[in-house]
């Protein structure tokens, strides 16, 4: 039963979610882009609810996708400002407990609207399944530091025991914060990657999230289960396929409604093999 849930699949998340429950399948992280109900046009009508019927299924889905974790799993669950504090409040009634909540900035944000602020961030959620034990795997998105001037003399501080210690750069760079850099794909420059999908997200910023998230094995690779209920156009399928490429052993599932995205999502993958 379990290599029917592989891959992408075609179909209805609200229905595959609650089949593999009964399945008995699990996964390490659940990694998803779920429609905003801003009204966009994906080719059906799950984006344009009212908020009553936008929050009831939305809490179906988070329970479903709460119960399909392992015990030491992780959701990721992108959103919009507008409606963001709703699925933060579902998250914690069904037993999901908080980590953070990031931002994905953007500066290179387009808008028609002249009456307020320009957007330039996405908040993504992250909670967990275990209030003490997760994946987060600190050292694979560490970020240069920004200047090099207050590395080259020593720095010191106190520890919890009041003790004088001197603090080292990591060779490997700074922490990542909970604000995520990365440009939209907008213009020429992001062409070739860029399908029709209204929501697409950049594979620079999926990739970075499924190397902060995702289990290693002793080895040091990416070995877990991935699941996108609402793959779109496929970003996060290519993400782990080019990781595997490189050695990773990452399993993913990608469900996706729409017939239209879930060919642009087959093709995606054939251009990367």
């Amino acid at each position: 039963m379990a290599e029917n849930y592989n891959g992408l699949i075609c179909g209805d998340s609200d229905i595959l979610l609650q089949e593999m429950l009964d399945a008995g399948i699990k996964v390490d992280l659940v990694l998803t882009d779920p429609p905003y109900n801003l009204n966009k046009d994906f080719g059906n009508n799950s984006d344009k609810l009212s908020l009553e019927d936008f929050l009831t299924i939305s809490k179906k889905r988070i329970e479903l996708c709460h119960n399909l974790l392992v015990p030491n799993g992780s959701i990721i669950w992108f959103g919009i400002h507008h409606y963001i504090g709703f699925i933060q409040s579902i998250m914690y009634e069904v037993g999901l407990n908080y980590l953070r909540m990031n931002i994905w900035y953007y500066e290179n944000g387009f808008s028609r609207l002249t009456t307020a602020p320009l957007t330039q961030y996405e908040p993504f959620l992250w909670f967990s399944k275990s209030p003490k034990k997760w994946t987060y795997n600190v050292d694979d998105v560490r970020i240069p530091y920004k200047s090099t001037a207050r590395l080259k003399n020593p720095v010191y501080y106190k520890n919890s025991k009041g003790e004088r210690v001197k603090w080292e750069p990591n060779p490997l760079g700074a922490m990542r914060g909970d604000v995520w850099a990365f440009p939209t794909l907008a213009g020429k420059l992001f062409q070739d990657e860029k399908a029709p999908h209204p929501t697409q997200k950049p594979e620079s910023l999926i990739t970075e999230i499924v190397k902060a998230f995702c289990p290693k094995n002793s080895e040091g690779f990416y070995e877990g289960v991935i699941l996108d209920p609402f793959h779109g156009s496929g970003t996060l399928g290519v993400c782990c396929e080019k990781l595997n490429r490189q050695g990773h052993k990452i399993k993913w599932i990608g469900i996706e409604l729409e017939e239209r995205w879930c060919a642009v999502a087959r093709e995606r993958l054939r251009n990367i093999q």
